[in-house]
């Protein structure tokens, strides 16, 4: 009865249908793309130092260690002979050694970049290779996704 009034037929329900679903899988899909867009920048930046990490040392650590504190840890205050070093406080003469808590299983060469859009201080982790061409205020093109550094042919 609905149809014969309004002269819906089978047809133009289905137009009628398709035509809202097709507007909210437009509006989905710009948004993914958007959404997507944005995690993949890349920019210049200009080198502000480097840091080499020796490989972790090998401990006699339990397999079922923990590196969260347990509920009894406390807050001590920073000795007066220990740097901050990405919130890490160690001793001078451990930064950038095996003993380093940065230290991970492998080696490490790490470029501290200052990116000329924003300003944005970023730490990029390269190869041997390219940590050892690197000079401070070098001219590099960063890419946030790969997090790797590409020398610049314009700059030095």
């Amino acid at each position: 009865m609905l149809r014969a009034k309004v002269r819906l037929t089978r047809s133009n329900q289905v137009t009628e249908m398709l035509r809202t679903s097709v507007r909210a899988c437009a509006i989905a899909i710009l948004v993914m793309i958007g959404v997507a867009s944005c995690d993949r920048k890349s920019g210049e930046a200009v080198v502000i130092g480097k840091e080499h990490i020796d490989a972790a040392l090998p401990t006699a650590g339990t397999p079922n260690a923990k590196s969260e504190p347990g509920p009894d840890a406390q807050i001590r205050a920073m000795a007066d002979d220990e740097i901050t070093v990405d919130g890490y406080a160690m001793k001078p003469r451990v930064r950038g050694t095996g003993r380093d808590p940065r230290a991970l299983s492998h080696e490490q060469w790490i470029v501290k970049v200052r990116m000329l859009g924003n300003g944005r201080t970023i730490q990029v982790p390269a190869d041997q290779s390219k940590w050892e061409k690197l000079r401070e205020n070098d001219r590099v093109k960063v890419s946030y996704s790969q997090r790797q550094v590409h020398r610049n042919r314009l700059g030095r």
